[in-house]
């Protein structure tokens, strides 16, 4: 048991670095584009935000404020839509593995999510060093960022091994995933805060499962003082929820997924 367990573990390890390496094979500054991506997106929010199109969270909120405001929630936001954007197609993409008796299929909706996750915390730390260069200051809660992150690739995880045991049977569901994640997109606390959201119905909130984990992430980052212990017990719940209901659904599915992909 120990033994499968350890080999599962390092099955996961390798595909995510092997995906993770992928996306920048061919590149002229290989990994670096990995720290230099976020650099760019935060320069061109702060340069639209604050002189094109200039938004205030708040009267007395400085020029680049929105900017990263925006980018801590598309931190969190594009975690789990990267994960799960692919979910549908993922094991027939990777038919070669999953033919495989011995291989565990469930790695590679884990190792999907662990990938993403080391893109986000490369955007963090981007985060971090964009604050100090504006002079914005940073506090010690953004440390906490990283917990948050990880409970969205557990989120995305959960999620993601659900949809793609859906999405062999259902063919359609590659095609339905984009527009349902551009409505999620809309209805999550992503351009404005949860609270203009609830204003309209407290149980879009509710019933979003990243909201809390976006609420929570944007907290840790910007504003130490409105970290929320009820969306910390949500964000607990839905991750710990969607685990399970991942797992469940991989255990009742597996025996049929060879035959079909």
């Amino acid at each position: 048991m120990g033994s499968d367990l350890a080999r599962s573990v390092e099955i996961v390890i390798t595909l995510a670095q092997r995906e993770f390496l992928g996306r920048y094979r061919g590149s002229l500054m290989g990994p670096a584009t990995a720290a230099l991506v976020p650099l760019l997106f935060l320069a061109t929010y702060t340069f639209v935000f604050s002189t094109l199109i200039p938004i205030h969270i708040r009267p007395e909120a400085g020029r680049t404020e929105y900017a990263f405001f925006l980018f801590a929630g598309l931190l969190g936001w594009n975690l789990f839509s990267e994960t799960t954007a692919r979910a549908p197609k993922l094991y027939s993409h990777s038919a070669h593995f999953v033919r495989r008796a011995l291989f565990p299929t469930l790695a590679l909706p884990l190792a999907g999510s662990l990938s993403a996750l080391y893109q986000a915390l490369i955007w963090w730390a981007a985060f971090l060093l964009a604050r100090l260069v504006s002079g914005s200051g940073l506090e010690t809660s953004v440390l906490l960022a990283p917990l948050v992150l990880v409970a969205i690739a557990v989120l995305a995880a959960g999620f993601s091994t659900l949809i793609a045991g859906i999405g062999v049977f259902v063919g359609d569901l590659s095609e339905l995933i984009g527009p349902l994640l551009a409505l999620g997109f809309f209805l999550s606390p992503v351009l404005y805060a949860a609270d203009r959201i609830a204003e309209i119905s407290p149980w879009l909130i509710r019933l979003n499962p990243i909201a809390s984990h976006l609420e929570l992430l944007r907290a840790t980052l910007l504003e130490p003082a409105s970290i929320s212990l009820a969306a910390l017990v949500a964000a607990v719940a839905w991750s710990g929820a969607a685990a399970l209901l991942g797992y469940v659904s991989h255990r009742r599915l597996r025996p049929l997924i060879a035959d079909r992909v």
